[in-house]
C-alpha cells in the first residue's frame, strides 16, 4: 500500500541573485515498511525535499508545483494546525546535526516527554516517562539516563536519543537527514543497525537522505540519485548501485572507495563537481557540462526518462 506519493514537486528559493529552483519536478512513491535512499552531492536538493514534505521550508522558499499525498491526503492543502498535528505523530524527522539541537538546560527525557504529551495530551507524565524509558532501551541507552542533561551524553548517545525522540509518537514515516554525520565509523554502524532493526520491528517507512553511498546501500530498498534539483536515476538498490546507468551516478560511485570494489567504475567515467545554477543549459541535461560521454544529440535535445527495467530508469539519452 502506498503511504507517500510525491508528484511533480518543485521548490524555488528567492535569492539576492534571483529565483533558484532547488527541487525540479520530483516524483516518487513510498510504501509502508519500505525505505528510500536519496543520494547526491551537497546542494542538490535532498534536504529541501525532506523539509518540503513536512512544510518546514524557510520563508524564502516556495513550493511552486506538485502534490504530496500522505495516507491519501494532499499535505499541501492542509491548514497549518492540521499539518502541525501530522508532524512528529505521523511523519517525524531526524534533522541534520540534530544531536546538537537538544536544549542544554533541560533534561533530555523531559524534552521527549513534552513531545509525547503534546500529541497525546491524555497521557500522564508517569506514563510518558515509562514510554521514554522503553524507547531508550530500544536504542540501547539505559532507561535511567533520561534524567541526564545533553552535556552528559556522548555524541553517539545524543544521536540515539534523537532517534528515540523521532519514534516517540509512533510515526508511520521517518525522514532521516544525514543521521550519522560527525559520528565515528563504529558508532555510525551501531546507529545504522539500530535504525534497520527499528524499521523492521515497527514496520515504518524511512526516507534516508545522505551523501554517504555506503550507508544508503546498507539501509535502503530503493535509491534516487539527485543532481541539480532533479532525480537523474532511480531504481532498486541492486540496480542503481550494481548497474549504474546515468553518467553522474557512475561518477558518484567512482568517487566512493571500497575494499572489495563493489562500486568500482572505470576511471575515465569520473567527472568534476557540478556547475553553478546560472551556468546550466536551459532545457538540456544539467550534467551536460561535465559528462564525458555526451553526444551531439545531448547538446540539442532535452533528456527524458529512459526505462532500463520496470523498476529502474534514468534521465539520460545514452540509456535508451
Amino acid at each position: 500500500m502506498t503511504l507517500l506519493a510525491v508528484d511533480n514537486l518543485s521548490i524555488t528559493y528567492q535569492t539576492r541573485s534571483g529565483p533558484h529552483v532547488a527541487v525540479d519536478d520530483v516524483s516518487f512513491d513510498l510504501e509502508k515498511g519500505q525505505s528510500l535512499g536519496i543520494v547526491g552531492e551537497s546542494g542538490c536538493g535532498k534536504t529541501t525535499i525532506g523539509m518540503g514534505l513536512l512544510r518546514l521550508l524557510p520563508a524564502n522558499a516556495t513550493i511552486t508545483d506538485g502534490s504530496i499525498r500522505f495516507a491519501g491526503n494532499n499535505l499541501l492543502d492542509l491548514p497549518v494546525n492540521a499539518m502541525q498535528a501530522i508532524r512528529w505523530k505521523n511523519i517525524s524527522m531526524i534533522f541534520q546535526a540534530a544531536m546538537n539541537a537538544w536544549n542544554p538546560v533541560q533534561r533530555v527525557g523531559d524534552q521527549i516527554i513534552e513531545a509525547i504529551r503534546t500529541h497525546y495530551p491524555e497521557t500522564s507524565r508517569a506514563e510518558a516517562t515509562e514510554a521514554v524509558k522503553r524507547l531508550y532501551e530500544a536504542v540501547d541507552i539505559p532507561g535511567n539516563r533520561i534524567f541526564n542533561y545533553p552535556h552528559e551524553y556522548s555524541g553517539g548517545m545524543k544521536q540515539r536519543a534523537i532517534i528515540a525522540m523521532a519514534l516517540s509518537c509512533q510515526p508511520d514515516l521517518l525522514i532521516a537527514d544525514e543521521p550519522t554525520t560527525a559520528l565515528d565509523v563504529i558508532v555510525q554502524d551501531q546507529i545504522i543497525e539500530k535504525l534497520k532493526a527499528i524499521q523492521t520491528e515497527r514496520n515504518i517507512a524511512v526516507i534516508f537522505i545522505s551523501h554517504d553511498i555506503g550507508v544508503v546501500a546498507e539501509v535502503c530498498h530503493t535509491i534516487m540519485v539527485m543532481y541539480q534539483g532533479k532525480i537523474v536515476e532511480s531504481g532498486r538498490r541492486e540496480e542503481v548501485f550494481g548497474s549504474p546507468a546515468h553518467p553522474y551516478t557512475q561518477a558518484l560511485l567512482s568517487s566512493y572507495l571500497t575494499i572489495d570494489g563493489v562500486f568500482e567504475v572505470h576511471e575515465d567515467q569520473a567527472a568534476s563537481a557540478c556547475a553553478a545554477p546560472g551556468e546550466l543549459p536551459a532545457g538540456l541535461c544539467a550534467y551536460l557540462p561535465h559528462c564525458r560521454q555526451a553526444e551531439l544529440d545531448c547538446r540539442r535535445l532535452p533528456a527524458g526518462w529512459q526505462e532500463i527495467s520496470p523498476t529502474h530508469k534514468a534521465r539520460c539519452r545514452l540509456c535508451s
